[in-house]
Parts: C-alpha cells; sequence; structure tokens
C-alpha cells in the first residue's frame, strides 16, 4: 500500500492508504486491497504520493558479536 496526501478546496490535506487511484471526469478515487473503494474526492486542490519510510533490521552476528552502524569519517589533511 502507499500513502497519498490529497488537499481539498477546503484546505484540509487528508493523508489516506491506498493501492492505487484514479483521477477522472467523476473526481479522485483511491483504490485499496481486493479494488474496494478508500476515498473520493470530486474537487482536490492537489495531490501526491508521499515516500514510505523503511525501517532496516541490523542482520545477526554469530558469537554474541555486536555491529554498529553509521558514518566512517576518514582522517583530516594536515596540509603538510
Amino acid at each position: 500500500m502507499s500513502q497519498y496526501e490529497v488537499k481539498t478546496a477546503d484546505g484540509v490535506v487528508h493523508r489516506i492508504e491506498a493501492v492505487t487511484h484514479t483521477n477522472d471526469s467523476l473526481g479522485l478515487t483511491l483504490y485499496g486491497q481486493a479494488g474496494s473503494t478508500v476515498g473520493i474526492f470530486p474537487k482536490i486542490e492537489w495531490m501526491r504520493l508521499v515516500p514510505a519510510v523503511v525501517e532496516v533490521a541490523e542482520p545477526a552476528t554469530d558469537a554474541g558479536e555486536t555491529t554498529t552502524s553509521g558514518e566512517v569519517a576518514a582522517p583530516a589533511a594536515t596540509g603538510d
């Protein structure tokens, strides 16, 4: 499922989860699982697809080792 933000003519921004959408002469229609309708907007200001936030799990390590993640900084140049 994707998340959509829809701003209606009254200035309200709605956030809805849907699988897909259509935008035709009847307005914007958002569809969920198995083609069910999850939202109908006859008039909208704008609509956008919101990027998903994905959490990445750390891989398991053997023998009880711990892992850390982060940026590795290069040593500073001395300028000599």
